[in-house]
């Protein structure tokens, strides 16, 4: 997907991206983030390569031309800059190990290098599901299993342990992995909803209406909902406020700006709207929330 395309869409950060490690664990059980900031079930992309490892209940990874479902043992592996969601039953436990492609890559020149790439890249391999049917599905599925039991042990020569299993999923992969989706031509609802995200991406933080939504789009207002809520299961306003908390929780985190500034700056110019969508989505209020990161 091209760089233009991407900035229609919610860019995600990893939080240890400009640490020593740029590899992060996140936990999820009953729809909330154990270890890091809670997860916005909106379309999103980020840089990094992720598996998503399932033990209980299921969860659904969702594209914007297909959907995968993942049940408990098994997991998927989600390339770079996929635009996607991820959408879990209420009993659903699952972690989401992510990392940069740069963690894997050899000294310069290495022929491993370009072995690896059609998986680093993103492109060739934008999801695979890996189930315990095969013998290498199997070998992948225990090779998460190690990385979640190192999260929580912490053993010695931590990186070390987790750099040996990632090459050797992302290798599995290479060799065995097969696209678990593969690209649709754009229909009007899809190419109708790209335009409308484009559109809230851009205009945001203004006083967004259906009516100008619309009319970027090129169409009525009906045809507008109609073909939002057909891709995205929800209406354009939903999407909106989800991007809109979403900007303000990145602020908050990197930022000290007053949390009036921001709930301003991101759309919302009533304090008390913004608290009560913002402890809606996240489970605690603006302040909390940034104290987590203090």
């Amino acid at each position: 997907m091209s760089e233009e395309s991407r900035e229609k869409y919610i860019e995600t950060a990893n939080p240890n991206a400009a640490g020593d490690f740029p590899y992060m664990v996140r936990e999820v059980a009953g729809g909330k983030s154990l270890t890091i900031d809670p997860a916005f079930h909106v379309m999103h992309w980020h840089a990094d390569l992720q598996f998503l490892f399932v033990t209980e209940g299921s969860a659904r990874v969702e594209t914007l031309s297909d959907a995968v479902n993942v049940s408990a043992g098994e997991a998927i592996f989600i390339g770079k800059n996929v635009v996607h969601c991820v959408l879990a039953e209420s009993d659903a436990h699952y972690y989401n190990f992510l990392f940069p492609a740069d963690l894997l890559r050899f000294y310069a020149g290495c022929p491993a290098n370009d072995d690896m790439s059609a998986v680093l890249a993103g492109d060739a391999l934008p999801l695979c599901r890996i189930t315990s049917d095969t013998e290498w599905g199997s070998a992948a599925l225990s090779h998460l299993e190690r990385l979640r039991r190192f999260d929580e042990a912490k053993p010695n020569f931590y990186a070390y342990h987790v750099l040996m299993e990632l090459f050797s999923l992302v290798l599995l992969l290479r060799e065995n992995g097969a696209p678990s989706i593969s690209a649709k031509p754009d229909d009007t609802n899809a190419i109708r909803t790209k335009q409308i995200l484009k559109y809230i991406a851009a205009h945001y933080a203004e006083d967004v209406s259906l009516d100008a939504i619309a009319a970027d789009a090129h169409c009525s207002k009906s045809a507008c909902l109609r073909s939002f809520q057909k891709v995205m299961k929800m209406t354009p306003y939903s999407y909106l406020i989800e991007y809109r908390i979403e900007q303000a929780a990145t602020q908050l985190r990197q930022t000290s700006e007053p949390v009036g500034t921001i709930a301003e700056r991101v759309g919302f110019r009533q304090m008390s709207l913004f608290g009560k969508y913002f402890k809606a989505h996240t489970g605690t209020t603006p302040k909390a929330y940034r104290a987590r990161y203090r």
